[in-house]
């Protein structure tokens, strides 16, 4: 992965630069083996220093994430800590839905909408701790406005990292036109209009 790193209106030494270097690279291979590119920014504040990380996941997902300290080491370490901890939230998340997406498009035909607990839904222990000191799901900017092809476990992911309200994609099942969309209660519903079609022929 290509990693930049720069300050603003400072000069950021090359101490810091080799240690925000190794560290955005090992936290960022751990979770995404073919990033793209990141880009480290070390700004000076009333309070210390802040320091901003911006990743490329790959050519459509972006993903930031900030940290603000005294010192700023502290600073970066701040940064990748948020980083890694919203890396580590959405691999869990990515691997809850394997089993969940799978088994509803198997039952498509008798369940066109479904609904997929959100992160504040699930009982889990080190997912409490980790959201006592960071409640916001991954800051990952969608940056495809075009009608994909994704199975519903894509993007029922695609939706929650991107923190949009809703997404339109195609079925990879049937390449009929799909809805995921964030319900009032926090969880995620899923429209199939195709699957109430089948329903309908079949009754």
């Amino acid at each position: 992965m290509n990693i930049s790193i720069s300050g603003k209106n400072m000069d950021t030494g090359s101490a810091f630069q080799e240690l925000a270097y190794e560290q955005l690279e090992a936290v960022i291979s751990k979770y995404f083996k073919n990033a793209i590119s990141g880009h480290i920014t070390l700004e000076k504040s009333d309070a210390g220093f802040d320091v901003k990380i911006r990743v490329n996941l790959t050519n459509r997902i972006e993903l930031e994430s900030t940290g603000s300290a005294r010192e700023a080491n502290s600073a970066l370490e701040e940064a990748i800590v948020h980083a890694e901890k919203r890396l580590r939230r959405h691999k869990r998340r990515l691997r809850n839905h394997r089993g969940a997406a799978a088994e509803m498009t198997a039952d498509v035909l008798m369940a066109p909408m479904a609904v997929y607990a959100s992160v504040d839904h699930q009982d889990n222990d080190d997912i409490a701790e980790d959201e006592a000191h960071d409640e916001a799901l991954p800051i990952i900017a969608e940056l495809s406005y075009e009608v994909e092809c994704l199975t519903v476990e894509q993007a029922v992911m695609r939706l929650e990292l991107s923190r949009d309200k809703s997404l339109l994609f195609r079925n990879a099942q049937h390449m009929g036109l799909n809805m995921v969309h964030l319900r009032d209660d926090g969880t995620i519903g899923w429209v199939d209009p195709r699957g109430t079609r089948n329903m309908q022929q079949n009754a």
